[in-house]
């Protein structure tokens, strides 16, 4: 039985979008395959913003500052 699964990378762990047919424990492969570009340090605070701890108004102004775009490497 081969399954797509649409996922998120966070924090070291990939998060499916929704719950797939498996049981707990079950091993599986996983072969990865972007579906979007990554999000933007913006996005990503919009989207966290109830887990950010601290000044919200902060986190923008830092995500939008310059000096922490990220480069093409």
């Amino acid at each position: 039985m081969t399954l797509s699964i649409d996922a998120t990378y966070e924090d070291g762990v990939f998060v499916p979008v929704q719950r797939p047919d498996l049981a707990d424990h079950e091993r599986v492969r996983l072969t990865v395959e972007p579906v979007a570009p990554p999000l933007s340090p913006l996005e990503i605070i919009q989207r966290r913003g109830r887990r950010i701890k601290g000044d919200p108004q902060l986190a923008q102004e830092i995500a939008r500052s310059p000096e922490f775009l990220l480069e093409e490497s």
